[in-house]
């Protein structure tokens, strides 16, 4: 299983890359347990989704919300179903022109069908609601 994992993590993170995040949305189970914590009453694209359709609105907040600049993978640990990636990400927000540079961690559940149905992300979720503030 943990080849499986692997092998979905290395391609979520590769469509991801190329920014073909309909395709890597495709990598998720139907029903899937999402979540990135934080003041989802400041923050539009964090809290909890529970489908494919409810991570492509995550992605077009997202989009509308921030202006990417880096999200560095540096580590991935698989153990049998299970992965955590370990890295950094830095973005503006769009609305304040703040910056956000969070380490982060995701927390992966991948089924025996290829498919990802746990994903929880960490992040400095007080950085983040601070900088969409004015």
């Amino acid at each position: 299983m943990s080849e499986r994992t692997k092998a979905t993590l290395d391609e979520f993170f590769r469509r991801m890359s190329t920014g073909d995040r309909d395709s890597a949305t495709e990598l998720f189970a139907e029903v899937v347990r999402w979540d990135i914590p934080g003041a989802t009453d400041l923050v539009p694209w964090i809290g909890p989704r529970r489908n494919r359709a409810e991570i492509h609105e995550f992605y077009d907040l997202l989009d509308k919300g921030l202006v990417p600049d880096r999200f560095d993978v540096e580590r991935v640990l698989v153990d049998g179903p299970h992965a955590v990636a370990i890295g950094r990400l830095r973005s503006t927000i769009r609305a304040t022109g703040k910056v956000i540079d969070s380490p982060f961690t995701i927390q992966f559940e991948v089924d025996d069908d290829g498919l990802i149905t746990k994903y929880l992300l960490l992040e400095d979720s007080w950085h983040v609601a601070n900088a969409v503030q004015p």
